[in-house]
């Protein structure tokens, strides 16, 4: 019973975040906040409520009645510990700004009398941890979580929806880059897997 309360939890999550990254919602958040507040406080916003929407998903599940599934010592945990750098290493290889990813950067550029937006033109990169696997960040948090080498009985189901939320996550969110930058994303696409590691012809 707590597994289904626990697969249903990170579904509502799942539908509120994807709800409010979506195209329809930026489309009238813009309209509602006005271009200039959209750009200088949107993303703010966004780490604001999805920080709470994850709080209150965590904070709902650790309530539930827990029993322990399996730790693992000796050699084969530091064969899990390895397998975890080698998610920790995904996500030092992918590049990214973290004020800007949070809304803080925007603020400041506002602050500044510089405007709220990047005043940049979107560009696709495809170096770095990027070359490996078009979502590295989803991958690299998925083995951190997946090969962690103590789990309980909810540890284990939260682990299962959040991967399997990434993965099918990735499927919009390349619909959405495809619109973005057309061509240049469709032969980027054909180039580097999707999010397994594997070799291509």
């Amino acid at each position: 019973m707590e597994i289904a309360k626990i697969v249903l939890a990170w579904a509502a999550f799942a539908v509120f975040h994807s709800l409010t990254v979506s195209e329809e919602y930026e489309r009238l958040a813009r309209r509602a906040m006005g271009e200039r507040a959209f750009d200088t406080f949107h993303r703010l916003l966004f780490t604001a409520y999805s920080a709470a929407a994850t709080a209150a998903t965590l904070l709902y599940i650790g309530s539930l009645p827990d029993a322990p599934l399996y730790r693992v010592e000796g050699w084969p945990r530091l064969l899990l510990h390895a397998a975890q750098a080698s998610g920790a290493a995904l996500l030092f290889l992918t590049p990214w700004d973290l004020w800007e990813f949070v809304g803080l950067r925007p603020l400041l550029r506002f602050l500044r009398g510089e405007g709220g937006g990047s005043g940049e033109r979107k560009r696709l990169f495809t170096g770095k941890a990027y070359g490996i696997v078009r979502h590295p960040i989803y991958l690299g948090c998925s083995i951190l979580l997946a090969f962690h080498p103590v789990q309980t009985r909810n540890s284990i189901a939260s682990t299962a929806a959040i991967v399997a939320y990434f993965y099918i996550g990735t499927f919009f969110e390349e619909r959405r880059l495809e619109r973005m930058f057309g061509e240049e994303y469709r032969e980027y696409r054909k180039r580097v897997p999707r999010f397994f590691p594997l070799s291509r012809r």
